[in-house]
């Protein structure tokens, strides 16, 4: 019996190679489509508004404003309190004792003591109006609890504060403007939001605890 020649093994081999044993091949090349896979790219940060509570003047009292600011950082909330009450409280007597184009030239922290330098507009505004001005910056940055006391400056140069509970002093706190708080009457004849009258309940029997 014959065996195979090598060569006739090799051009059986050459063959299947060729026509790849069966298996069909594209006679033109074919560009390969890109998978359809989605990923999700993380959103940019959001720029939003915050509330914050202001505190002004309504026939002689002081009283909360609820205020959208852009942030809740200290000089953003004072700036804002330097400015006149939101547009229409006037209408409800809601006004400002804090002298026109008053700006805040810089605050000091340290171990709740707040330092406020404020440009010398500020000086503009003496006897009861001061003490109502000076009502509204303390109220207010007091709101926060990182702040139980403050000092005011006028271009740098430290101002004695009148205060309606102990007279004059160099430092002062909520406490010492309790009295200037409008009381439960006060804020009926403002017309206060519920809201905002809600606020004022809250301040007003936390400094009759504390004060």
């Amino acid at each position: 019996m014959k065996r195979p020649s090598v060569l006739g093994c090799a051009a059986a081999l050459m063959l299947c190679v060729a026509s790849s044993c069966g298996v069909g091949v594209d006679s033109t090349p074919r560009i390969l489509q890109p998978s359809s896979s989605t990923s999700t790219t993380p959103a940019g940060p959001t720029s939003g508004r915050v509330t914050s509570v202001l505190y002004y003047v309504n026939d002689g009292s002081l009283i909360p404003q609820i205020s959208e600011l852009a942030d809740r950082s200290l000089q953003t909330v004072l700036e804002a309190d330097l400015l006149p009450p939101q547009a229409g409280s006037e209408v409800d007597g809601t006004l400002s004792s804090i002298p026109a184009g008053t700006r805040l030239i810089g605050l000091r922290e340290a171990a709740g003591n707040l330092t406020l330098n404020l440009s010398s507009e500020f000086g503009n505004v003496l006897g009861l109006s001061r003490q109502q001005a000076i009502g509204q910056l303390v109220l207010t940055a007091t709101e926060r609890s990182e702040v139980s006391s403050l000092n005011v400056e006028i271009n740098g140069e430290p101002i004695q504060i009148s205060t309606p509970a102990r007279g004059d002093s160099g430092t002062v706190t909520a406490c010492d403007f309790a009295p200037l708080l409008a009381t439960e009457d006060d804020a009926k004849s403002a017309g206060l939001s519920p809201e905002n009258n809600r606020v004022l309940e809250a301040r007003r029997a936390s400094l009759s605890t504390r004060c």
